[in-house]
């Protein structure tokens, strides 16, 4: 384990330090994320979660500073479900599936909404964790199989958005993140337990298409608080930089900065609430 954990920050050291080998353009968009958790026990080391996560971002369009509005909430970014299936094969190993997750995207022109996408998406995900003393370490490993829909227009939707899968585009992608959550109020995570959590994700395209300049598609870094009422319930809030290495203009130097408000609801053991 501790092999892993070192191989692990190494490889982010790498990474990030990669990326600042040659000049970028860098543009800062505000964002706003709300992210709802629900799990419960199926039977024997089985359980499940829902995921479901609302991100909004300020007007953009064409990196026109003109057009934002300071509203990290103004436009909807994407809307995330994600189902999945837990098996805990020991307290350190972790194995999950998600079968078959949706995203719906908007794309931004002229500082507006211009187009609506979705996503289909399944991934296969392990968990390894280790504790030392109160501090808790997860590394989270994650593969992503994705198939991307057509363009809509953009009020073409419902809350159950769909999408247009006539045709679409096959990726894939591989994700790695190393998270650090320390309670700040007790020696355990009890009830009424104030904790502090950080995290850092590398996102790497991979296939048989992917261009050197595209492998490495975006990081996000978090910092944040949260606080567990009991076993039924938590809540976090954090602040996360999330950096999108497009790379797709004339020059391919622009690199978007999603500057995020993270509010997070958990809810566990969702069976047992309705248990008398």
């Amino acid at each position: 384990m501790k092999n892993v954990i070192l191989s692990a920050i190494l490889l982010l050291t790498l990474s990030n330090s990669s990326f600042s080998q040659s000049p970028r353009q860098y543009y800062h968009i505000a964002n706003g994320w709300t992210d709802i958790n629900i799990s419960g026990k199926i039977a024997g080391k089985f359980t499940w979660q829902l995921e479901n996560q609302h991100r909004r971002e300020d007007m953009q369009g064409d990196y026109n500073s003109g057009t934002t509005t300071g509203n990290p909430y103004n436009n909807l970014n994407q809307h995330v479900f994600r189902p999945w299936l837990h098996y805990q094969f020991n307290p350190n190993i972790r194995f999950s599936l998600m079968p078959l997750g949706w995203i719906g995207s908007n794309r931004f022109k002229e500082g507006s909404p211009s187009a609506f996408f979705s996503e289909i998406r399944v991934s296969p995900q392990v968990m390894l964790t280790q504790n030392f003393g109160r501090v808790r370490i997860d590394n989270r490993l994650r593969y992503e199989f994705r198939w991307f829909g057509q363009n809509q227009d953009v009020n073409d939707k419902s809350f159950l958005y769909g999408g247009d899968f006539s045709t679409t585009t096959f990726k894939e992608r591989f994700r790695y993140q190393l998270k650090v959550t320390v309670p700040i109020n007790h020696a355990k995570m009890d009830d009424n337990t104030l904790y502090a959590q950080t995290y850092n994700e590398l996102f790497v395209n991979t296939g048989e298409q992917v261009a050197n300049t595209n492998l490495l598609d975006q990081n996000r870094v978090l910092i944040g608080l949260g606080y567990k009422f009991n076993k039924y319930l938590a809540v976090e809030a954090g602040y996360m930089q999330q950096t999108i290495f497009k790379f797709n203009n004339a020059t391919k130097s622009n690199v978007d900065i999603n500057n995020i408000i993270q509010l997070n609801l958990a809810v566990s053991n969702f069976e047992q609430l309705f248990k008398k």
